[in-house]
């Protein structure tokens, strides 16, 4: 499903503008990066540093084996603060 879409024209040197518009629905900032991925398909996907961080929190944590002493304290806190 597309959200939003936008025309970004490439200049000389391989250079990129970002419309305003774009940079805002993307929340970037000047200075801040971007990661370009290619699809095998040919088609591209934008996203930034953060957004990939985000997805790839918890996809291994089927690998944990031993709970810790921090996992147990923390869920005693957690039960203790909904009473």
């Amino acid at each position: 499903m597309v959200r939003s879409q936008f025309a970004v024209s490439v200049r000389e040197h391989g250079r990129l503008n970002l419309p305003k518009e774009l940079r805002e629905a993307l929340g970037v900032k000047e200075g801040e990066n971007l990661i370009f991925r290619v699809k095998e398909d040919g088609s591209a996907e934008v996203v930034t540093p953060q957004t990939l961080a985000r997805r790839g929190r918890g996809l291994f944590t089927y690998l944990k084996q031993v709970e810790s002493e921090t996992d147990d304290f923390i869920a005693q806190r957690r039960k203790e603060a909904e009473q």
